[in-house]
C-alpha cells in the first residue's frame, strides 16, 4: 500500500510537471505570435504611408477621366469655417487660372444662387405667424431660395434685466425691444463666428419672382460701382484679420493692379462693406449722389429718384441713412458695430438705431433703388386689419374677424387670386412679377378667374 501510495505520487507530480511545461511553452508562443502581428502591422503602415503619395496621385488621374471638376455648390450648407462655394474648377493638384470675365461669371451665378450668393437667408418670425411663414413657404418654392426659419424674441421673452442701458428710458415699446434682440441674437452669433455675410429678412418680406436672375445681373454692376468708388477693405479688428488697419495699415485703391475683382467665394466682395440694404422702405438724401445707374429690365419706367425720372433702370447708391429692416445683407464687421452700438444704448428702434450710424459714416453702408424686396401686407376688407394682422408691433388687438364685418376686399381676391398686396409706404419698390401675386397660377396653373370654381359655389354664390 505505501509503495503503491509512492508510486501514485510520482506518477502525478511528472504529469503535473508536463501540463506545465506545456502551458509555459504555449504562452511563450502565444507571446511570439503577439510580437509577430505588431511587426506585421507596423510594416504594413510603414508600407502605405510609403507609398500613399503615389497611389493618391493614380487615384486623382483616374477619376479626372471619368468624372468632371465640380463647378460651384449651391449655397447653405457648409460651416462658417468652411468656404462657402468651390471658387472654380481645379485639374488635378494644379488650380486653373481663369481669366476675370470667367471669374465674372462664377461671381454671377453665385449672385444668382439659392442663399442670393450669402452664406445663409435668415427671416425671422414670430411663433404666432403661421400666415408669415406660409407666404414665405410659397414664395421660396416658385422663385426657388433657400431660406432659413429664425426664431423671433416674444414679448414675454423680454426681461428689463436683460437690456442693453437707454438714455432716453421708456422710448421703445416691448415688441420694438423684441424685433431688436430677435436681429441682435444673429449679429452675436455672426460676431462669435466672424462667418460670411448673411442675407437678413422680416417674416413679411416679398420679392419679384425672378430675384435670382435680379441678384445675378446686379453683381456685375455692384462690383463695378465699388471700383468706381475707388472702394478699399473695411477697418476688421477682429483677431489676425489682414484687414485690421491699425496694425496693417488704411489700404489705398490702386488701379494699377486692376481694381476690385470679381471673387467667385464671396459674390458681393462683403469686405468692402458692413450693411448692404436691398429691401427698405426709405432711404435719404444724404450721399445719393454717389451711385451708379444701370439698365434693369425688371424694373418698371417712371420711377423717380431724387427728382430724376428714370427709365427701365436701377441705382446702386452709398446709403445715406435707411428705414425699415425689410430685407439686409450684413458682414461680420457691421454685425459686431450694430451689436456694440446697441449694446451700449438701445436708444432707438433697430432701423432707426442703424440709420443714425450711417448718417454718421460709422457704418459703411449701400442700398438699392429701387430696392429688390419690399414688405407685403394684406389687401383691405378681408377681415385681416381687424384681426391686428398688418403688423406686429402696431397691428393693434389681436382678435377673430367679427361676423359682421364689412369685406367688399373679397369680390377682389376673386378676379385677382391674391389676397396680399406691397404696403402703400413702400411705393419706391418696382417689381414687374410679384411672387406672391403670381402664386395662383404657377402653383395651380390655371387663370385667377379659376378660384371662384374653387372656393365659391357658383349656384349660391357663397
Amino acid at each position: 500500500m505505501l509503495l503503491g501510495e509512492q508510486t501514485g505520487s510520482l506518477t502525478g507530480n511528472s504529469s503535473s510537471s508536463f501540463i506545465s511545461a506545456t502551458i509555459t511553452h504555449w504562452r511563450s508562443y502565444r507571446h511570439i505570435h503577439r510580437i509577430a502581428l505588431v511587426i506585421f502591422v507596423l510594416l504594413t503602415i510603414f508600407v502605405l504611408e510609403r507609398y500613399r503619395s503615389a497611389l493618391a496621385s493614380t487615384f486623382v488621374s483616374t477619376n479626372s477621366e471619368t468624372k468632371a471638376d465640380p463647378i460651384v455648390v449651391p449655397g447653405g450648407n457648409s460651416s462658417p469655417q468652411g468656404q462657402h462655394y468651390e471658387s472654380y474648377p481645379e485639374a488635378g493638384e494644379e488650380p486653373k487660372q481663369l481669366t476675370e470675365e470667367q471669374l465674372l461669371e462664377l461671381s454671377q451665378k453665385n449672385a444668382g444662387n439659392s442663399t442670393l450668393g450669402f452664406y445663409a437667408i435668415k427671416y425671422i418670425n414670430m411663433k404666432a405667424r403661421y400666415d408669415r411663414e406660409d407666404a414665405m413657404a410659397l414664395q421660396a418654392y416658385i422663385s426657388g431660395l433657400e431660406i432659413e426659419d429664425y426664431p423671433a424674441v416674444e414679448t414675454d421673452m423680454i426681461d428689463p434685466v436683460g437690456m442693453p442701458p437707454t438714455h432716453r428710458p421708456g422710448t421703445l415699446k416691448t415688441g420694438e425691444k423684441g424685433c431688436w434682440r430677435a436681429h441682435a441674437n444673429i449679429w452675436s452669433e455672426m460676431t462669435r463666428l466672424r462667418s460670411p455675410p448673411v442675407l437678413i429678412l422680416e417674416s413679411d418680406a416679398a420679392w419679384d419672382i425672378n430675384i435670382r436672375p435680379i441678384m445675378s445681373r446686379l453683381n456685375t454692376h455692384f462690383i463695378r460701382f465699388l471700383n468706381q468708388i475707388n472702394s478699399t477693405a473695411v477697418h476688421d479688428p477682429s483677431y489676425n484679420s489682414p484687414n485690421n488697419h491699425k496694425l496693417h495699415g488704411k489700404p489705398t485703391y490702386d488701379p494699377d493692379q486692376g481694381g476690385i475683382k470679381p471673387n467667385p467665394d464671396d459674390p458681393w466682395l462683403s469686405e468692402h462693406w458692413d450693411l448692404f440694404s436691398i429691401g427698405q422702405c426709405f432711404e435719404y438724401t444724404q450721399d445719393h449722389e454717389i451711385k451708379l445707374v444701370y439698365e434693369d429690365e425688371s424694373v418698371p419706367e417712371g420711377m423717380d429718384y431724387w427728382g430724376e425720372t428714370m427709365g427701365k433702370q436701377r441705382v446702386i447708391r452709398k446709403s445715406g441713412g435707411m428705414t425699415c429692416t425689410t430685407a439686409y445683407a450684413i458682414s461680420h464687421t457691421g454685425a459686431a458695430k450694430l451689436l456694440l452700438r446697441s449694446a451700449l444704448d438701445l436708444d432707438n428702434p433697430i432701423d432707426l438705431l442703424i440709420r443714425r450710424l450711417v448718417m454718421s459714416r460709422d457704418l459703411v453702408a449701400y442700398s438699392l433703388f429701387p430696392p429688390v424686396m419690399a414688405q407685403w401686407g394684406y389687401i383691405d376688407g378681408i377681415g385681416m386689419t381687424e384681426r391686428g394682422a398688418q403688423s406686429d408691433i402696431n397691428g393693434g388687438k389681436h382678435q377673430d374677424t367679427p361676423a359682421d364685418a364689412d369685406m367688399p376686399g373679397w369680390k377682389n381676391v376673386r378676379e385677382t387670386a391674391s389676397i396680399w398686396t406691397i404696403k402703400e409706404f413702400q411705393r419706391d419698390a418696382g417689381f414687374m412679377n410679384v411672387a406672391l401675386k403670381e402664386a395662383w397660377t404657377q402653383i395651380i396653373g390655371e387663370e385667377p378667374k379659376k378660384l371662384e370654381e374653387s372656393l365659391w359655389n357658383p349656384e349660391t354664390n357663397n
